[in-house]
């Protein structure tokens, strides 16, 4: 592409504070960048081994509110450009200050502002105009005429990476930006809305995914952003079963999803939306910095006992409160509890990833982390589940996050042996106050009410106090309960000899007998 002459030389490399440059693709976006009025914003760079000039959209532009980089227009816009065809404010690029992305506004009264190129997620009727735009995806804008292709830009990247806050709370500051947005009808808002939750009839949520999160039976997690608003979510993908989903099935799936989304608990993931398409179901999700296990790794828990009693009593408050609506998790364990930090060695954890799969395909209902399963579910589906089964699982994930009697560093081949770990670690003095959470049968174990009673005086408790058992569980001895217990409930069945399983084992496939199950 030629380079043509210009009215004042333009700056020899981008501006500091610029994000990307608009490289003209047209005779008429030449024409732009060639106006007296536009020469401020000029620099050149190299792209790809080739030298272009453009012009530089960042936080040095002095715009009409805070979050806007640059408007675009005939008249009073910070870039003009000329065209019976072109609005008075044709267009602006807006950062959002929750996500740190750059978003496009059409703002044209006859909305002939457009991205276009290979992979693009342009406008579409119905919805707000504004869209996503990044380095890999909708990197070229056209505005103007009959066609929307009177004026034509490519959007050449300096910087993908950057704070909307830090950068608008060192920006100088205009006479024009302390004005309101009430004053300023044609500029876009300073921050965007937050996602509600949706109804039914509103439109397919667009997203581009970014980076996979986790796999499984059921098909994917990913961290996507949503190109028509802005903001980062995770989406789990359901796939379908074997003979695909059957009209019940997703009939219960759809009740368990609709009801978390009426859940409303500061330790509880936001269900931000579901959607159906032909071949599977997505489920989006808040995202946060990551999970529990990560916290592990660096020994948080090991090191730091208040950040082990921090997680139990949130997790036991999420807990009571899915269990006053009848709701079980089915799943708990360190990978689902996200976290987000508040300060040194201070997080605050999210309970999430229920068992969605479940409802798709009763098959897969004896599927879970068998680690962390309560012996009644071990058992498998003769006992009914109840969520004192998350009450287990909660005490298996403490005491792997702790490492309570190297619990970590132990090889568990066996729903035996699995339990009898859980059993020993409940003997730890780091533990042994929490041993009611690890009685066999449900009826004698501790629920989260009585857990938040007992060691947080109630904080977190939705269960009303006169609906909180006041039975206390029996004392249980290595004998009586490892498997040949007695216990009427589960039946354990009796002993038989132990022998070491194979390596192999640990490797050719899970089932209840012979596994070793490690968090997910």
């Amino acid at each position: 592409m030629d380079i043509r002459p210009f009215a004042l030389s333009p700056r020899q490399v981008p501006h500091s504070r610029a994000l990307f440059s608009l490289v003209p693709l047209n005779q008429n976006a030449h024409s732009v960048i060639n106006n007296p009025l536009n020469r401020r914003f000029l620099s050149r760079f190299v792209d790809n081994n080739m030298q272009y000039v453009g012009l530089d959209i960042g936080f040095h532009v002095q715009s009409s509110t805070r979050y806007t980089l640059a408007t675009l227009g005939r008249s009073g816009a910070d870039i003009t450009v000329d065209g019976p065809s072109i609005s008075r404010i044709q267009c602006s690029f807006e950062t959002h200050a929750e996500s740190d992305v750059v978003m496009l506004y059409d703002r044209s009264n006859s909305q002939t502002t457009e991205v276009f190129g290979v992979g693009c997620v342009p406008f579409e009727p119905g919805r707000r105009r504004r869209i996503v735009v990044r380095s890999d995806v909708n990197c070229m804008l056209s505005m103007g005429g009959n066609e929307e292709d009177l004026v034509q830009f490519r959007l050449v990247w300096h910087r993908v990476e950057f704070n909307a806050n830090y950068e608008v709370a060192n920006r100088v500051e205009t006479p024009m930006q302390a004005r309101t947005i009430d004053n300023i009808p044609t500029a876009a808002p300073s921050r965007l809305p937050s996602i509600q939750v949706p109804v039914h009839h509103e439109p397919q949520i667009r997203y581009k995914e970014l980076a996979p999160l986790g796999a499984g039976a059921y098909g994917t997690v990913s961290k996507v952003i949503d190109m028509d608003s802005g903001k980062f979510m995770a989406v789990k993908c359901v796939r379908p079963p074997p003979g695909g989903f059957k009209d019940w099935d997703l009939t219960r799936l759809q009740r368990e999803i609709e009801a978390l989304y009426n859940c409303s608990h500061p330790n509880i993931i936001e269900y931000i939306r579901y959607q159906r398409l032909s071949e599977r179901f997505e489920i989006f999700m808040a995202l946060k910095e990551g999970n529990v296990d990560y916290l592990i790794q660096r020994c948080v828990f090991d090191e730091h006992e208040h950040c082990g009693n921090n997680l139990l009593h949130q997790m036991l408050s999420a807990l009571d409160y899915l269990a006053s609506y009848g709701i079980i998790h089915r799943d708990v364990k360190p990978a689902n509890i996200l976290y987000t930090t508040l300060g040194k060695l201070d997080y605050r954890y999210y309970l999430t990833d229920f068992g969605f799969c479940n409802s798709v395909d009763q098959a897969r209902s004896g599927v879970g982390s068998l680690m962390y399963m309560a012996p009644e579910l071990l058992q498998g589906n003769q006992f009914p589940q109840t969520p004192k089964a998350d009450i287990w699982s909660l005490f298996v994930t403490l005491a792997w996050a702790v490492n309570a009697d190297n619990y970590r560093s132990q090889n568990l081949f066996t729903a035996e042996e699995i339990v009898s770990a859980a059993l020993d670690a409940a003997r730890t003095e780091r533990m042994h106050h929490l041993k009611d959470m690890a009685e066999i049968e449900p009826d004698k174990r501790a629920s989260s009410s009585q857990m938040l009673l007992r060691h947080y005086n109630g904080i977190g408790r939705t269960i009303p106090l006169e609906q909180v058992e006041t039975t206390t569980s029996a004392k249980h001895t290595q004998e009586d309960v490892i498997m040949g217990s007695t216990s009427p409930q589960l039946g354990w069945p009796p002993p038989g000899p132990t022998y070491p399983s194979p390596q192999t084992a640990l490797t050719t496939g899970l089932g209840i007998s012979t596994f070793d199950e490690r968090p997910q």
